[in-house]
């Protein structure tokens, strides 16, 4: 009796174990630079400054940038800008609102609304943090699908310091954009193509689940990744 409690604590363990690990092929491809940072581990804002580093380019990295800069200058934001870091909780968010411009005169013209957000989570193993960078874009209040829009997930290597790209499916935050057809909640929130199911993120500033969308013309239904510590699982 002796000998199989033994064995099955064992057997505990290792299955603990597994569960507290990534597989090597996470760790295949890695983002150039090193993250640089002062102090024992790095913050939100030094995950910033490293992506603002490797690629200044994109339309989004430009505008990263000039907020970036406002805010480290202590000066104020364009009108139409919105640019908050929690370095507390790990958290950023970068807003652009049209409507809030102050060429923006005419109540019938387009609006566009867009959102940059940044986190990270600390993993169970300790080894690692998972980080997150989510855009969404908006046209008249409706989602927009658009090169930049969706989230990234990328495994920060405390060893390292480097970031490792790491897919949805690995994971487990991804979620088909396929509508349940018995959702037929009816919010402000739309697609610009009714017959085209549109999945938007929304990263977490207090907790660590990330709430998802899942819209469709005048559909919607929502859904929640948990997460475990190492990944995420829907609810």
């Amino acid at each position: 009796m002796k000998r199989l409690s033994v064995l099955l604590i064992g057997l505990l363990a290792l299955c603990c174990h597994a569960q507290q690990s990534y597989p090597n092929d996470f760790f295949d491809y890695s983002l150039d630079d090193p993250v640089s940072f002062t102090g024992k581990t790095p913050k939100i804002s030094d995950f910033l400054v490293n992506f603002l580093n490797i690629e200044q380019t994109s339309e989004v990295m430009g505008d990263l940038q000039d907020a970036w800069d406002h805010y480290l200058r202590h000066e104020p934001q364009d009108s139409c800008v919105q640019f908050m870091i929690d370095e507390k909780n790990g958290y950023l968010r970068h807003t652009f609102d049209s409507r809030l411009c102050d060429f923006f005169e005419d109540p019938d013209e387009e609006s566009c609304y867009n959102v940059y957000e940044m986190c990270f989570w600390n993993c169970a193993d300790g080894k690692h943090k998972l980080l997150a960078e989510n855009c969404v874009g908006m046209i008249n209040d409706r989602y927009v699908s658009t090169e930049y829009s969706g989230v990234s997930f990328y495994l920060y290597d405390n060893d390292s310091r480097k970031l490792f790209p790491v897919s949805e499916e690995e994971i487990g935050a991804y979620i088909e954009p396929k509508l349940d057809e018995s959702a037929t909640d009816t919010g402000k929130t739309l697609t610009t193509f009714d017959d085209e199911a549109i999945v938007v993120y929304w990263l977490p500033q207090q907790g660590k689940d990330i709430n998802v969308e899942i819209v469709s013309g005048t559909k919607r239904e929502e859904a929640r990744l948990v997460w475990d510590g190492m990944r995420f699982k829907r609810q």
